[in-house]
């Protein structure tokens, strides 16, 4: 459970005082007695706008005074049958009750009343029809009809349509049937207009049903209104204000929240899923619509606030929890009541409290909306990218494109970010952005292909297309998972497909050791190695290992006692870089295993380069002697240098040569210039207003360019 997970280390030693939470504190709270568990929530407001909790308990029904958000205090308890699940709803003045266990019927409570003396069981409707002795849910619709969900309603447990308008139960006024759906048993439902939306569990779909008659409701569609939610289980579902996007949840482990998209419904289909703490296994039990927002009660996870005003792209921006354990199972928040006028969020707590009794929680809210981020990505012919990764730096949110080249995220707070494009086989590309709360940025961009290999013309494999002589392959670190300290003997196995150097790789070490490390061919054979004393903890090595082309080589130490960090679980192979070499597996023949070698740099290898090159100067050609001359022979400098008139007209300089970021240029020319790579493409221009200028070329891939300008073309490598 991430968010646990990351409380765990800040909090611990305030546990019992302090709660994982984001955007929602605790304004105040109510315990139970010893042994009561609750279930589920609603409000109320009276005529004086004093607010109200109505709780469902596993003994009864009760109503807690919001007056004081701090001191919620009890105003009257109803007892009723022993269960595990009520449900709570109100039209009017009047609460109806509902109970799944044992036969209390429908509990109507008159909210008038403050002293609690005013209450019915009743199973019988106003003209004395048999309703139900048990039901899991009820929904109230604006119309005053209360649709009963599951127990015993009718043979399947579908939904009892009631009309509750005339309902006095101070004179004896019963609800009166409507009619019933009997196609599925629902678990749960709610209507607006003239559709009530169903959660079937069982069928783990939900179904849109005309009840505009109530007498005969049916699913619109020719009973093809319907679709299936992510985890099979579909427990509750709640429809956008404006009728256009249902919200569902599943009750199963590690479920997602599913937005669905039911403008038409003869082509619903889902747009987005979302999972709380993803990994940690929490159920979702509930979620409500309110506004821009769903809020969702979470088993093992507390109550959670998500932004959906862009239902493609459901972001979370609050949640807090109180239980303290996490993972499967039934415990924690059951219900949230997010509607009261003063914003308060209310969470019945199954078994929060000190000595695992219920809880109501009232919640102050201050969450607003998130910062959206959109965009799509392209290559270089402008087709899109797949898979491509986009980070906004400073957070811990990215995204990936789809087929498309599509992305969406969002971040929480405003401001101006960092965002960086990346994908397998590109050169990354980062771009600021500023993003606000409640606004898309649409945010594209186009990569660059990335192509490892030799960028020295006068080499035997020199690849005009190259954008960079390194690269690097392998897991940037070790924390992308689970593992530990090893003393034993086992390595990486590798194919290579062109001559190349393991030029460096980081390692993490227990203690202070020496070690020898192997590069080897398929027999075990060493071709290469190099022994370091390693410090404790990360360290980047110089290898310098010379690779031949071959399959299954090993990488790896010489004997066991290394000492040295692997993963027991995570690793994703091949990992692969372009076309020089793959990470195929380790030779634990363990799925996830990754041994000692991380972040691995590779340098593409140059063949058969001549050592001669040259430098055209004011005082003439020469040849600095380790191959960095800017000309490939002496001839070429001197026809250069002749033809430019170097030595009578116009003194240049160009230093250092080759370069890692700045290249300082001195001439008498004045005017526009342009660098371009060996394709001929321009990648930089600008205008030179004096006789000295220094060039950032820190964004410039390595390799060969070119500076024109006054019709002279200068040539410089950037390493």
């Amino acid at each position: 459970m991430i968010r646990y997970f990351i409380f765990s280390l800040i909090f611990l030693p305030f546990y019992s005082i302090s709660q994982n939470s984001l955007n929602l504190s605790l304004s105040g709270s109510y315990t139970y007695d010893a042994g009561v568990e609750c279930n589920d929530i609603w409000g109320y407001v009276d005529s004086f706008g004093n607010e109200y909790a109505l709780v469902g308990l596993t003994n009864g029904f009760s109503v807690v005074n919001l007056s004081s958000p701090s001191n919620p205090t009890e105003e009257f308890f109803i007892p009723g049958a022993q269960s595990i699940w009520r449900d709570i709803k109100v039209w009017n003045n009047y609460a109806y009750v509902t109970c799944d266990q044992g036969s209390d019927g429908l509990l109507i409570v008159d909210l008038n009343d403050m002293t609690g003396n005013t209450y019915v069981f009743i199973s019988t409707d106003q003209n004395g029809q048999n309703m139900f002795t048990r039901a899991h849910n009820l929904y109230i619709d604006e119309f005053g009809k209360a649709y009963i969900f599951g127990g015993n309603v009718n043979p399947v447990g579908g939904a009892l349509i009631l009309d509750v308008t005339n309902v006095d139960i101070n004179n004896n006024v019963k609800p009166t049937i409507l009619g019933e759906f009997d196609e599925y048993y629902l678990h749960d439902g709610m209507a607006r207009g003239d559709t009530l939306w169903g959660a079937a569990i069982n069928q783990g779909n939900f179904y849109a049903i005309d009840v505009s008659n109530p007498s005969s409701p049916e699913i619109f569609n020719n009973g093809l209104a319907f679709n299936n939610t992510p985890d099979n289980f579909t427990h509750n579902c709640w429809i956008s204000d404006d009728g256009k996007t249902l919200f569902t949840t599943d009750e199963v482990s590690g479920a997602y929240l599913g937005a669905y998209d039911v403008s038409d419904l003869n082509n619903i289909y889902e747009i987005d899923r979302i999972q709380s703490s993803p990994g940690s296994g929490v159920i979702p039990h509930n979620t409500h619509v309110d506004g821009n927002f769903i809020i969702t009660s979470y088993y093992r996870d507390g109550i959670t606030v998500h932004d959906v005003t862009f239902p493609n792209n459901m972001i979370e921006v609050a949640y807090y929890d109180m239980y303290s354990g996490s993972g499967d199972g039934f415990d924690g928040s059951w219900g949230a009541y997010p509607y009261l006028p003063s914003g308060l969020i209310l969470s019945s707590e199954i078994n929060s409290g000190p000595n695992g009794e219920g809880m109501l929680l009232v919640l102050e809210p201050s969450f607003q909306q998130a910062c959206f981020l959109q965009g799509n990505v392209y290559d270089m012919t402008g087709s899109p990218i797949f898979g491509a990764n986009i980070e906004i730096l400073s957070t811990n949110i990215s995204s990936t494109t789809n087929l498309n080249g599509f992305y969406n995220t969002a971040t929480l707070n405003s401001g101006n970010y960092n965002i960086v494009f990346s994908a397998n086989g590109y050169i990354s590309d980062t771009i600021s952005a500023n993003l606000s709360n409640g606004l898309i940025t649409q945010l594209d961009d186009t990569l660059e292909m990335f192509m490892l290999g030799c960028d020295n013309p006068l080499a035997s494999n020199f690849n005009p297309l190259a954008t960079s002589d390194f690269a690097y392959v392998g897991p940037q670190n070790n924390n992308f998972a689970s593992g530990g300290y090893f003393y034993g003997n086992q390595h990486l196995l590798i194919d290579v497909f062109e001559p190349c150097i393991i030029k460096s790789a980081k390692f993490y070490a227990e203690n202070i050791n020496t070690i020898t490390f192997e590069l080897r061919d398929q027999f075990g054979l060493v071709i290469d190695d190099t022994t370091h004393t390693l410090s404790v903890g990360e360290q980047t090595l110089i290898l310098n290992f010379d690779i031949p082309v071959g399959s299954n080589l090993q990488l790896g130490v010489s004997s066991n006692n290394s000492g040295l960090y692997r993963n027991n679980t995570g690793a994703n192979y091949p990992y692969s870089l372009s076309n020089f070499i793959e990470i195929t597996e380790s030779s634990a023949g363990v799925p996830g295993y990754y041994y000692f070698y991380y972040d691995i740099k590779v340098n593409s290898k140059c063949l058969d380069v001549p050592n001669e090159s040259w430098n055209c100067t004011p005082n003439g050609c020469f040849d600095p002697g380790d191959g960095s001359g800017q000309y490939f022979t002496l001839s070429e400098c001197q026809l250069y240098c002749q033809n430019t008139g170097l030595f009578e007209e116009n003194q240049t300089l160009i230093f250092p040569n080759p370069t890692s970021n700045y290249l300082n240029f001195k001439n008498n020319y004045l005017g526009d210039y342009e660098i371009k790579n060996v394709l001929g493409l321009v990648v930089q221009r600008g205008t030179k207003e004096k006789e000295n200028i220094s060039l950032n070329l820190y964004t410039l891939p390595s390799g060969v360019y070119y500076f024109s300008i006054k019709n002279k073309t200068y040539r410089f490598i950037k390493k």
